[in-house]
């Protein structure tokens, strides 16, 4: 056999060995367009991964249907580990919305590690003059229906987050949907809308720059990324919720890549860079196993659906 022809066929071989034994990127199927909340924190936990394990994990935006299509797609996808799903406090909520989808909403997306928690905020139109969230309440009380909310859609997290407010305050605010949070945030600047209750990212910047007024955050305890901003309990109203983002897998995958998998972004979101990121938004990791994040799941599917049915919240099948 000529020497040229030994050569070639040896370099094939090679070439072909090399691509076998080289591990697969994992793609994170992530339901929302670039630059949102759910994105750049799927990202930041894509980056990091990747320098831990050389492994490479690369983000792919599957929008449309409120995140239904991307859903789809994850729970439809082989449970061997290369396939990660996004999902945030907005997937609970699809129990009490929709009575039958493409996939087993229980079942077919098993919850394996939350990136992150944050925040939502209360925030107000600088033009409404309110500056607290008592003022906001007695405003309303005074006068049902007057004021306005904005929210990115019927059924949208927003506007499910609200209600349970609307309920625990005892108020009564007319809801305007828009077709995203960026068209209510400025319906919010203009004066058209009066308040929203936005996720920590989505509203900084506007509380920043003087757009939106902070009226009270919804956690539990003060958050970081706003010290002077009072919690809703500290105004009298029993309103703590969190905007949460987190990773699911495949029915089926194994439980060792399951484990492997949480233990994986547990570190990666540990790491002193990305907990200072984390914190410039208001976010916080967490080190939720994979069985608390599937219990977590499931209180907030309860939670939501009892909210959306006594709201009557309906959206289009």
């Amino acid at each position: 056999m000529p020497r040229l022809l030994l050569a070639a066929i040896l370099a094939l071989l090679a070439t072909a060995s090399h691509a076998q034994s080289a591990p697969r990127a994992t793609r994170i199927l992530v339901p929302f367009a670039p630059g949102g909340a759910s994105d750049t924190y799927a990202r930041i936990a894509a980056q990091k991964i990747t320098e831990q394990t050389g492994k490479a994990f690369v983000v792919e935006n599957r929008t449309g249907a409120g995140g239904r299509i991307c859903w789809e797609a994850g729970a439809k996808s082989a449970p061997d580990g290369a396939t990660l799903v996004l999902i945030d406090a907005t997937y609970p909520m699809l129990f009490g919305l929709f009575e039958k989808l493409p996939w087993d909403r229980g079942a077919d997306l098993v919850p394996a590690a939350i990136i992150a928690q944050t925040p939502f905020v209360i925030v107000a139109s600088p033009e409404a003059k309110l500056k607290t969230l008592r003022e906001l309440i007695d405003e309303a009380r005074a006068n049902p229906g007057k004021l306005n909310f904005g929210s990115s859609g019927v059924g949208g997290v927003n506007h499910v987050v609200t209600a349970l407010f609307l309920h625990e305050a005892g108020i009564q605010v007319t809801h305007i949907p828009y077709k995203g949070m960026s068209d209510a945030s400025v319906a919010l600047q203009g004066g058209q809308v009066q308040m929203m209750i936005a996720a920590s990212p989505t509203a900084l910047g506007s509380i920043r720059g003087g757009r939106a007024v902070p009226l009270a955050v919804s956690t539990a305890a003060r958050s970081p990324a706003f010290p002077e901003v009072p919690t809703a309990s500290e105004a009298g109203v029993d309103y703590v919720v969190s905007n949460w983002f987190g990773f699911a897998v495949p029915k089926g995958t194994p439980k060792a890549l399951i484990d492997t998998l949480r233990n994986e972004v547990v570190l990666a979101m540990a790491a002193p860079e990305v907990r200072e990121k984390l914190a410039a938004q208001g976010a916080e990791p967490s080190s939720f196993t994979p069985e608390q994040f599937a219990a977590f799941l499931k209180d907030e599917t309860r939670r939501w659906t009892a909210v959306i049915k006594s709201a009557g919240i309906k959206v289009e099948q």
